[in-house]
């Protein structure tokens, strides 16, 4: 907790060391559903953050695809950049490196790190999901998030299509990925702004337990996370927006983000 907190108050030095330059943050998030780039980043120099593009076939979480888009992906690009020595990708514009992909996609394979937000409101087609299976055993990996009850009742079995017997696990604070970086204790629950706004409280359901579930494939990989009850994503997007949340979340889920990624690039 001590470390969130000081995370925190580096970033928003950060950012106030970083506005007589130019804005170093995205504000005033929009949970966007239309692409505002396409294809991969002009200079794929390093990282790339790459989200999972699809039509809603339901509506069981919140917009879809594109929630917390595109301010979380050009954040937590930002912060990525500052806090490791990791080099991103850029556009020709000087914007971080962040692409939208479909499961079809030929670009998906150029991704080595994949979100899919909200993917209660999605069922992978057979030709998609064989797609992401090659996807995650030829070495990619997907994070799942902002997912709350019941939500894991739809992600399990389009997991289970893409990756036939596959190991899915409660991960425990002590799994290495949590502390390959920055040490997570303990693991965050995380509420929308809005949730927060109006209830100051860490979940937006009512009372739940927090869990990250890891899937492995038959190598013992780690291949995709699960948040469930927490949506980490948005204490990236909303980092500029509203102070106290900043401090309240920013440090966890910024610790987290780039462990997952570090974990991944090394993985």
């Amino acid at each position: 907790m001590r470390f969130a907190l000081a995370l925190a108050l580096a970033l928003g030095l950060a950012v106030a060391s970083g506005a007589a330059q130019r804005s170093t943050i995205l504000t005033n998030g929009r949970n966007l559903q239309i692409p505002i780039n396409h294809g991969l980043p002009d200079k794929p120099l390093g990282f790339t953050f790459c989200r999972l593009r699809y039509q809603n076939i339901r509506r069981a979480r919140k917009s879809g695809w594109g929630d917390d888009y595109p301010q979380a992906d050009y954040n937590f690009m930002v912060r990525l950049s500052e806090l490791t020595t990791m080099k991103i990708s850029r556009w020709n514009n000087g914007d971080p490196g962040f692409a939208n992909v479909t499961a079809l996609d030929p670009d998906l394979f150029q991704c080595p790190y994949l979100r899919m937000q909200n993917a209660a409101n999605y069922d992978f087609t057979p030709e998609e999901a064989a797609r992401m299976h090659d996807y995650l055993l030829k070495g990619g990996f997907l994070w799942i998030d902002d997912n709350w009850d019941p939500d894991f009742e739809y992600i399990r079995p389009n997991v289970m299509r893409i990756l036939p017997g596959a190991k899915v696990v409660d991960l425990p604070v002590e799994h290495p990925m949590f502390s390959i970086l920055f040490r997570v204790n303990p693991l965050p629950q995380i509420p929308s702004l809005g949730s927060w706004v109006r209830n100051g409280q860490d979940s937006e359901i009512g009372p739940s337990t927090v869990h990250y579930y890891g899937v492995f494939d038959d190598h013992d990989r780690l291949v995709v996370l699960v948040s469930m009850n927490s949506d980490v994503s948005d204490s990236w997007e909303r980092e500029g927006d509203n102070q106290d949340y900043f401090h309240t979340y920013g440090g966890k889920g910024y610790t987290l983000g780039v462990n997952v990624a570090v974990w991944v690039m090394t993985h």
